[in-house]
């Protein structure tokens, strides 16, 4: 068998498949087809509005009805951690230019205030 007749067995293998899982990098082992995908987006949005609807027209809190989370893949966690990341930097960022944490020189504190002193006593 030559490489491109493996790679066209495995191009034909069912979207549900261990390996197309494993290709597509599923960590839980769920494996869902695109079907899966659908009916679970469809059920969710069909769940959202019956909490919309009953929220408006009950005005209660609708029964706990949980939403159907796809599988966790590789790319999922590598992109939390990458967006982790990012709001870290953009955090340390902010924190070393904020006003109440930004590092002053003694003496520019000092020859600031020496400037009002003699401002103040120019006006007077």
């Amino acid at each position: 068998m030559s490489w491109a007749e493996l790679r066209d067995l495995v191009d034909a293998l069912p979207e549900d498949s261990a390996t197309k899982a494993a290709m597509a990098g599923d960590i839980d082992g769920r494996r869902w087809s695109q079907d899966t995908y659908a009916l679970a987006s469809i059920y969710n949005a069909t769940l959202m509005t019956i909490r919309v609807l009953w929220a408006a027209h009950l005005k209660g809190s609708p029964p706990d009805m949980q939403a159907i989370h796809p599988p966790r893949l590789e790319a999922d966690v590598e992109a939390a951690e990458l967006r982790a990341a990012a709001d870290e930097r953009a955090l340390a960022y902010i924190e070393r230019y904020a006003p109440a944490r930004a590092e002053q020189d003694a003496a520019e504190i000092a020859r600031l205030e020496q400037q009002i002193r003699d401002l103040d006593q120019v006006a007077r």
